[in-house]
């Protein structure tokens, strides 16, 4: 399964799971501490604590990084097959089996024998690529080579930002079981009692609060 089906899958999970998920759902005790609820799924220990205001929050925030991360990779991959097909249009390469390295450094140099001869003179014989139909380049002007390079920088940078909104959703799973974790405490407060306490060394009277779980 593809990335955009796993993330197409989280997506409908969320709203499905916002649709159906009310405050009745923990009316006993429940079996999962509300943090490993929301670890799980964000939202979900706030709706079994009912607070439903917090838990709307935190599944929204998911399914909007979700979509974002599904529109990202989305937009990566026809940036990615459309560079692809410019390249083989353009620079006459075979693109089938190639690494990112190798789109790379045909964005950079005008044929495979600029790039082998500027390689040879660092002594980087590692780099050489092979002068075959496989791997032989060479672009029919300066500004195709730029076009290409430009698209395929965009596809990258849709693919760096698909990986920063990964770390986002993250974030959100700690948050929400954090927020659930402490609504959780606030939850179990049976009462508060304030006292007053006359303090002898300090000559003076004071307030105690003690909490009772």
């Amino acid at each position: 399964m593809g990335k955009k089906q796993i993330v197409t899958a989280l997506v409908l999970t969320q709203v499905l799971y916002a649709q159906q998920l009310g405050p009745a759902e923990d009316q006993q005790k429940p079996l999962i501490s509300p943090a490993l609820k929301s670890l799980v799924l964000p939202g979900w220990g706030e709706y079994s604590l009912d607070n439903q205001i917090r838990g709307r929050i935190f599944v929204l925030s998911e399914t909007v990084l979700l979509l974002s991360i599904l529109g990202s990779y989305s937009v990566a991959q026809r940036e990615e097959t459309e560079y692809k097909a410019y390249a083989a249009e353009h620079a006459g390469i075979d693109p089938t089996g190639k690494d990112r390295q190798f789109w790379v450094d045909i964005g950079n140099y005008s044929s495979i024998f600029a790039f082998n001869e500027e390689h040879l003179r660092w002594r980087d014989f590692n780099a050489l690529y092979e002068d075959n139909d496989t791997w032989a380049w060479i672009w029919n002007s300066g500004n195709n080579r730029e076009r290409f390079e430009n698209i395929r920088i965009a596809s990258d940078s849709w693919k760096k930002r698909g990986s920063f909104l990964i770390g986002g959703v993250v974030l959100n799973h700690i948050v929400s079981a954090i927020d659930a974790l402490y609504l959780s405490r606030i939850s179990n407060i049976q009462k508060t009692v304030v006292s007053p306490n006359y303090n002898l060394h300090a000559d003076k009277m004071v307030l105690s609060l003690t909490v009772y779980f």
